[in-house]
């Protein structure tokens, strides 16, 4: 009988290969002689892949019983959405600017949805709207180049204006066309403000010309959706704002801001009589106003009267039952905070109307108290907004506004805060841009009082605020 400690035929095992040998020792399954860098076989048999350090990597032919089959699927380049084929790059733009970009546009709780629908159907609107996104991207993430960012801003410029100069143009078309342009003006001025290139006056000439084409503001405001009415809001706020610090006319009439409907519009319409639209209508009276001084026209105090009642800040009322104010205190404390501070952001733009009164119209200094109480109450305005709406991210103007003419430097240090943090949210380089401004007014100023037009005189004409 065999010793129990003795191999039996079952258990031994043929070591075939030296533990650590090359791979092509490992292969041919014979004794490797561990030399470096080549063994001793490897030498003799030619071989030039002598490696010690490869791993092999096997694919088993059956799978295994635990993991399920899957069905071989192919890789495509293209996604859909809505069951349109959409390029890898151009879904994920559009996903970018439906989520990120697009609640950047209005103060609105519950916006009106993004113009994905009509990018879909239209090729200048799809190419506008990820050059828009891809951009924005581009300063968070620093990794395309400006190279392939600017071919791509071309290229959409190119499609644009290839149906704008058709013959066969249809008046159909032309709506599309003035959304892709006006996405164009918003990310020039917006995003792109600070560089060499940007040309966001001839993309607000554009979009102008095809309002033209389409029978003037009112015409085209009354005809289109409310993804449309919201951005041409938008349009006419910043070129209002515009116009007041570069001290020319508007591009459209102050009657425009009484077409303006609740809902279709980038601010939200809290409770009470005066809307932001109203104020925003009297600015443009008064903006028109200066011009018509500039050009020879007599004073009124009536007007200037007018004008100072109207933009008195207002409170908001109570104007509803006792059933009602029981449902109101039901709802969500967000909806409360978005509510006080589109309130907030009114009286805000009321005070710096009232400060270009003071300022632009009637030649008042800036250090006088008419014009630094009002600071101190746009300021106090706009630190009240709750942090967690959108509203503040759109009192870029009263800062604007408020900063230039402000000499403590506890407005100053509010201000620039303040900016620091709508920045954060928007990443916007209009924002950097108003910050630097600011800051050149302060040096320059220096204690010596300055008109309305030496302040903004430097102010660069393709930066937009609101």
């Amino acid at each position: 009988m065999s010793s129990p400690l003795s191999p039996t035929r079952g258990n031994l095992r043929r070591k075939r290969t030296v533990e650590g040998s090359c791979w092509p020792c490992k292969q041919r399954r014979v004794k490797c002689d561990l030399q470096k860098p080549s063994c001793q076989r490897c030498v003799a048999a030619g071989t030039e892949d002598c490696s010690y350090d490869k791993l092999l990597l096997r694919w088993k032919k059956r799978p295994s019983k635990s993991v399920p089959e899957m069905p071989q699927q192919r890789l495509s380049v293209h996604s859909l959405l809505n069951d349109i084929a959409l390029a890898t790059n151009e879904r994920r733009a559009v996903d970018y600017f439906k989520g990120r970009l697009w609640p950047l546009f209005s103060t609105v709780h519950d916006p009106i949805p993004p113009p994905v629908a009509l990018a879909l159907r239209s090729q200048p609107v799809l190419q506008a709207l990820c050059v828009f996104a891809e951009e924005h991207r581009a300063l968070l993430e620093k990794g395309q180049s400006k190279h392939t960012l600017e071919n791509r801003r071309l290229h959409c410029l190119t499609v644009i204006r290839g149906q704008l100069g058709h013959e066969q143009t249809e008046a159909a078309s032309l709506p599309a066309l003035l959304v892709a342009v006006l996405l164009l003006y918003f990310l020039e001025g917006y995003v792109n403000c600070a560089n060499d290139d940007v040309s966001t006056p001839c993309h607000a000439a554009g979009a102008s010309a095809i309002l033209d084409a389409l029978g003037g503001f009112e015409a085209t405001y009354k005809s289109s959706d409310r993804m449309t009415r919201m951005l041409l809001s938008e349009f006419a706020s910043t070129d209002l704002t515009e116009a007041m610090m570069q001290d020319r006319r508007t591009r459209f009439p102050a009657a425009i801001w009484s077409t303006m409907e609740p809902g279709s519009v980038w601010w939200e319409s809290p409770l009470g009589k005066q809307s932001l639209a109203t104020v925003l209508g009297t600015m443009a009276e008064m903006s028109g106003y200066r011009q018509d001084l500039r050009e020879g026209a007599s004073p009124s105090n009536e007007r200037v009267q007018a004008f100072e009642r109207a933009l008195q800040p207002s409170y908001s009322m109570l104007e509803y039952s006792i059933e009602e104010q029981t449902l109101q205190e039901s709802k969500c404390d967000l909806f409360d905070a978005i509510a006080a501070s589109s309130l907030s952001l009114n009286r805000s733009f009321q005070h710096a109307g009232l400060i270009y009164l003071y300022s632009a119209i009637l030649n008042i200094p800036h250090c006088h108290f008419l014009v630094q109480q009002h600071i101190h109450a746009c300021l106090e305005c706009i630190q009240g907004m709750d942090t967690k709406t959108k509203v503040q991210n759109c009192a870029l103007f009263p800062l604007y506004v408020a900063g230039a003419h402000a000499i403590t430097d506890s407005h100053k240090k509010s201000i620039l805060e303040k900016l620091d943090v709508i920045y954060n949210n928007l990443r916007f380089e209009s924002v950097t841009c108003v910050r630097m401004m600011l800051v050149q007014i302060w040096e320059k100023k220096s204690g010596h009082p300055s008109t309305w037009s030496e302040l903004f005189k430097d102010v660069p004409p393709c930066t937009l605020v609101i």
